[in-house]
């Protein structure tokens, strides 16, 4: 028998359960690689996650370092933290240079967490 969009969707959420009720944890293996990876850096949880009123459609996590202005580094990073958490983890992963970030995430980053 196929498979339907309402088995497809069950199955994501299930896959993706583990994710959203050991977030912190999760995050902070991915704090851990981008040390290994970048060197000195800041990680921050940002987004629905952490507002109590939303159901969360994902996690958003914003990584700055300077050397996210070398190229590729940005794509190297995602693909060894993605291999690390999951491929298909509901994590959103967004570089940031300290630049860009006092130029345009702090005026959009209302609320964030510090990993």
């Amino acid at each position: 028998m196929p498979r339907t969009l309402t088995d497809l969707l069950i199955e994501k959420t299930k896959r993706e359960e583990k994710y959203f009720k050991n977030y912190l944890d999760y995050s902070k293996i991915i704090k851990k690689e981008v040390i290994k990876l970048l060197g000195e850096a800041k990680v921050y949880i940002f987004g629905s996650i952490l507002k109590k009123d939303e159901i969360p459609q994902d996690i958003d996590i914003l990584i700055i370092s300077e050397k996210l202005a070398e190229s590729g580094v940005r794509t190297e990073t995602q693909v060894k933290i993605r291999k690390k958490i999951g491929i298909f983890s509901p994590f959103e992963l967004h570089f940031a240079t300290p630049e860009e970030y006092d130029n345009w995430w702090k005026y959009f980053l209302k609320r964030k967490l510090e990993i």
